[in-house]
């Protein structure tokens, strides 16, 4: 399943002192790995999904550029990857090929796709959720694979229900990843952002269709850097405790912990989806028993898996450093999350720098959240509230590129914002930028 380049770094990040009696353990996992596309990467399965309904056409330009961007994408496939085109506007339709079944990449195959752009003309409605199905459909062909799908949209799923989307969603989870882009600001956010979250992708805004084509190109050559498909985050906890959540913190926030599956009574699996050369960091928060004054326990212990057919698992070769109350380090084969009981208090009220930060961070894309949400239900107070909140926080953890979207509708002589300067691309913008999160630092 993976060769012997394939290795995962990282380190445990916590304060291993409670005070006597609390429960809650805070740890954040900081992964690098390292893959080997040259010599060690299965076959890339790509499937490229364009909404080609009738607002694609307006105006004449966006499907042009559109077209562009396809074109851009299919050049970044390497030889010997599967790929396919969908169409989608009032259901999903085969682009390119004419069957339903995934083409081998070469010169010929990337030429014939690319000449069958010429016949994708706006028109009809927008049924995602019908896409998204076929999507899987092809991909569920190829298990051994990394599978994944660019889905691009200008509009919100309006001819077919929430139900239907939604369903097409969890049936289509754990068969491929999916990365979403709008083009323009007429699509919905809380559609595309729920996709991504239950299919491991990224969802961004692209202002102008003249940008496609290079976040057309980085989607995709980003997707053929992958070399480890189906990796889990598997944690075990001891009896009597109880996981909090498991959240994927850095490069982007998502949420890992209502997409668990359960191996045993004491262990579960956290999808991550595939990986390359990259990355990566996770705060896990977990409840245990508590000890007495004195006692250490083993709250959780993380190592990552790469899941294959039937439910097998291969552990992937790893080793975690871990930092000792007095300074020195060691080295184990997976990441230990340990509770340690003390009546300390300059122990036990110490919190870990990078789970301030990753905690803070999280504050941050909630405050900016609900004071978008606050703003399209008119409630300036509420919204003005949250968006102060979001600034403070912004200034205090360094994330200048969201202090700076905030600044633009901050009037800093009245020390209030001017939610009436907010535009449509600015809100989607600022909601985007708030998720995004760049790696601790590994020092």
């Amino acid at each position: 399943m993976t060769s012997s380049t394939d290795d995962f770094t990282g380190a445990v990040h916590q304060n291993p002192y409670l005070a006597a009696g609390t429960r809650e353990v805070h740890a954040v996992i900081t992964v690098d790995a390292r893959g080997n596309p040259e010599t060690a990467a299965p076959t890339a399965a790509e499937v490229i999904i364009v909404d080609c309904s009738g607002s694609m056409g307006f105006p004449a330009e966006k499907i042009v550029k559109v077209k562009e961007a396809v074109r851009a994408a299919i050049d970044e496939l390497r030889d010997g990857a599967r790929f396919a085109l969908i169409a989608g506007s009032a259901g999903g339709r085969m682009l390119w090929p004419a069957e339903p079944a995934l083409a081998v990449a070469d010169s010929r195959t990337r030429s014939q796709a690319k000449d069958a752009l010429r016949r994708l003309d706006p028109g009809g409605g927008t049924t995602i959720g019908a896409w998204l199905r076929l999507a899987g459909q092809l991909l569920a062909e190829h298990p051994a694979a990394i599978r994944h799908a660019i889905l691009l949209t200008d509009g919100r799923n309006q001819h077919e229900s929430a139900e239907q989307l939604h369903a097409a969603v969890r049936d289509c989870a754990g068969l491929f990843r999916c990365d979403c882009r709008g083009v323009g600001t007429d699509w919905s956010m809380a559609e595309l952002r729920m996709i991504c979250s239950a299919l491991g992708g990224t969802v961004d805004l692209v202002a102008e269709p003249a940008d496609l084509a290079e976040h057309f190109r980085a989607l995709m050559a980003t997707s053929m850097r992958k070399s480890i498909a189906e990796v889990d985050l598997r944690l075990w906890t001891p009896v009597g405790a109880t996981v909090r959540f498991v959240k994927q913190t850095a490069p982007t926030l998502l949420a890992l912990s209502p997409h668990r599956t359960h191996v045993d009574p004491l262990t579960s699996d956290y999808p991550t989806a595939s990986w390359g050369t990259e990355s990566r960091d996770y705060h896990i928060c977990i409840d245990v028993e508590p000890g007495g004054v004195g006692e250490e326990k083993l709250a959780g212990r993380v190592t990552f898996v790469q899941t294959g057919a039937h439910g097998s698992a291969q552990r992937l070769r790893q080793v975690f450093r871990h930092t000792e109350p007095d300074g020195s380090t060691n080295e184990f084969p997976d990441a230990r999350i340990r509770a340690i009981w003390t009546e300390d208090l300059a122990l036990s009220t110490v919190i870990n720098d990078k789970v301030a930060l990753v905690t803070g961070r999280a504050e941050l894309a909630k405050a900016v959240q609900d004071g978008l949400a606050a703003h399209r239900a008119t409630e300036a107070d509420l919204a003005v509230d949250c968006l102060n909140r979001a600034r403070k926080l912004a200034e205090e953890y360094d994330e200048d590129s969201v202090l700076a979207r905030l600044d633009r509708i901050f009037d800093p002589d009245t020390g209030t914002f001017q939610l009436d300067q907010l535009s449509a691309r600015e809100e989607m913008g600022l909601d985007i930028e708030s998720t995004k999160t760049t790696p601790l630092s590994r020092g």
